[in-house]
């Protein structure tokens, strides 16, 4: 079959969440339907399943793996990704 017949396969995206957004969220981790995407788009995905992390999201770090990404950036179902707010210090 050509890559352009295959059907999108829609996975699951496990999202650890830290600090604040851990607390807002009521939990470390969140699942999201996920069949692949940018980091905007997991942004927005995340807000529509817990709207609570709403004002968090758009000033919080996401890495994907080891390293942080850009909102252009593409998270594949089954990529290990965290969401960092913003943290202060002194």
């Amino acid at each position: 079959m050509p890559a352009s017949d295959v059907l999108p396969t829609t996975g699951c995206l496990r999202v650890a969440l830290f600090a604040g957004m851990a607390a807002a969220a009521g939990c470390r981790t969140v699942e999201v339907a996920w069949s692949g995407g940018t980091v905007a788009d997991l942004r927005r995905s995340l807000a529509a399943a817990c709207p609570e992390l709403g004002p968090l999201l758009a000033r919080s770090a996401v890495a994907r793996g080891d390293r942080y990404v850009a909102d252009f950036e593409p998270i594949a179902a089954g990529d290990d990704v965290a969401v960092i707010p913003p943290v202060s210090g002194g």
